[in-house]
């Protein structure tokens, strides 16, 4: 199959968007989409190089970035062009649900939701604020500054290979979630894979609800369900030829 994913700048669900991605790398043709935010949290959290990998590891799969499209979005304008048998945007934030509700679309992920209905091309969205109340998701990693006291002789700052750390900062723009630094620290100051629990709004939980009445997109509530429509989509297509 001809896929198409997008990644927009949710940490939620993100590993577990990764590791379905992965799995269908494995037997598909992949063309990988991102906003500037996914690139940023996809540092963040240490999966630029995961994509990276996937998209080396077949001479037809293609990145699309965010910040090499212009103003009219030029790769959502031929998706049909490219026969993409499904688009997939996980994890799909709030924003953009929001702006997808709403018909908005004026970034690369959001053309691609429009563009989906406008070719008829089967769109699947795992949205991260689905009901109203309190998550629990991981966090990157961070420095606790009522640990940190500025040690002159700061190892985990020596054997940062990103040169990231900088106490009590972590330079979020060099730091790649290496983890190379875990357990370094003697004050326990540096924070990694820490639970946090966010609270999910009305309104965003609501045109979560919403996007289940648009046409063509299935919504999927957890990162394993999409690889369950896929098959689906695979039968279909079988069924065709």
């Amino acid at each position: 199959m001809n896929i198409l994913w997008a990644i927009t700048g949710a940490g939620h669900l993100l590993d577990e968007s990764i590791g379905v991605l992965e799995k269908l790398a494995e037997n598909n043709t992949l063309t990988i989409a991102t906003s500037n935010a996914a690139c940023e949290v996809l540092k963040l959290y240490g999966y630029d190089k995961n994509i990276r990998q996937l998209v080396d590891k077949n001479s037809a799969n293609m990145l699309v970035l965010d910040s090499d499209e212009k103003y009219s979005f030029p790769f959502s304008g031929k998706l049909t062009h490219h026969k993409y048998d499904v688009i997939i945007i996980a994890p799909l934030t709030a924003n953009t649900t929001a702006k997808i509700v709403y018909g908005i679309a004026d970034t690369l992920i959001t053309n691609i939701a429009a563009q989906s209905g406008k070719g008829q091309i089967p769109l699947i969205v795992l949205p991260v604020d689905q009901k109203q109340g309190l998550i629990k998701t991981i966090i990157p990693p961070y420095i606790d500054k009522k640990r940190c006291i500025n040690c002159k002789n700061c190892i985990p700052k020596d054997e940062c290979p990103q040169n990231a750390i900088n106490p009590p900062k972590i330079d979020t723009t060099k730091c790649i979630s290496c983890f190379m630094c875990e357990d370094k620290c003697k004050y326990d100051a540096i924070k990694l894979n820490e639970e946090i629990e966010l609270y999910i709004r009305k309104i965003d939980a609501e045109n979560t609800k919403k996007l289940e009445t648009i046409e063509n997109i299935k919504v999927v509530l957890k990162p394993s369900e999409i690889l369950k429509e896929i098959e689906k989509i695979e039968k279909k297509i079988e069924l065709k030829n």
